[in-house]
């Protein structure tokens, strides 16, 4: 069985007609022919019922079983395709969230320089959710991420690195900066800072409102963390941010959240399991692992 023969039908599928895909391919439409030939012969079935009368081809039900694989398999030569181009050219496309990022960045651009790295990087900053979306579609090939619970998929490989705590920010001039802790429940109808919807705060946040049947008023969104702390700290409203995000300079108090069901702050180290790796990508998975400690 020939994987060119399995493309061909994959795109006939798609197309419809000999004479398109033949010109898609930039071969003859007897090439495609016996292609599919040749298949319905290594399976002993039907893929195509083909209706002279109307020059249309159907797709048999055997062909609908052999689409679905053959997609698969489309996908998978595209994505090989993808990996043989970057995979050993410079820079490495390595996603980085900005929390994640400002707390763990400094740490580890001197080990990455030590390992002749950082130069090579090319950092997408964005929140988790557009950077996971990122990864899966190819545009990123490694990522650090954030979760509230550990990434599991039958696409990306997902090793948790580290976990913290959720935190309620205030201002020192918030009347509930006295507070030692806090239950989501007493936030209901507040001002509140929110990150923009990318971010995984964002969805933690809104999962524990619906959980506790509690509204906020949200009068900023933003994709800035330093911002978002800047508008807190003027007693704008307040937020809710993994305590890695929140250092002694910020001016804030946070809150620990006092709730059995919160979720936890996951960072984990991710890329797609399709993609090979580079020497320098392993390089830098490795002083990933190891700089950053659970």
């Amino acid at each position: 069985m020939k994987l060119q023969d399995l493309i061909y039908f994959n795109k006939l599928v798609e197309l419809k007609s000999y004479t398109t895909v033949s010109e898609y391919f930039g071969v003859s439409q007897p090439t495609i022919s016996m292609a599919i030939q040749r298949l319905e012969k290594e399976f002993n079935v039907e893929l195509i019922n083909r209706n002279q009368a109307h020059r249309k081809i159907k797709i048999s039900p055997h062909g609908k079983v052999l689409y679905k694989h053959t997609d698969i398999i489309n996908r998978a030569v595209e994505e090989i395709k993808k990996d043989m181009h970057h995979n050993f050219k410079v820079p490495i496309r390595f996603g980085l969230p900005p929390i994640i990022g400002n707390y763990y960045f400094p740490i580890l651009a001197l080990e990455l320089s030590k390992s002749d790295i950082l130069d090579d990087l090319d950092n997408i900053e964005a929140g988790s959710g557009k950077l996971l979306d990122q990864l899966r579609s190819g545009e990123i090939d490694i990522a650090l991420l954030g979760s509230n619970e550990p990434i599991e998929s039958h696409a990306i490989k997902s090793k948790v690195l580290t976990k913290s705590d959720f935190k309620i920010i205030v201002s020192l001039n918030s009347p509930l900066a006295k507070l030692k802790k806090i239950k989501i429940k007493d936030l209901n109808n507040i001002n509140f800072i929110s990150l923009s919807n990318d971010f995984i705060h964002h969805n933690t946040f809104n999962k524990l409102c619906n959980e506790h049947s509690i509204k906020v008023h949200i009068r900023y969104r933003t994709q800035d963390v330093e911002l978002l702390k800047q508008l807190v700290s003027e007693d704008l409203g307040v937020s809710f941010l993994t305590e890695q995000a929140i250092s002694p300079k910020d001016n804030l108090v946070a809150i620990p959240i006092d709730d059995d069901d919160l979720d936890k702050f996951y960072v984990s180290l991710t890329y797609r399991k399709t993609h090979v790796l580079s020497p320098k990508e392993k390089q830098l998975i490795a002083v990933l692992i190891n700089s950053i400690k659970k």
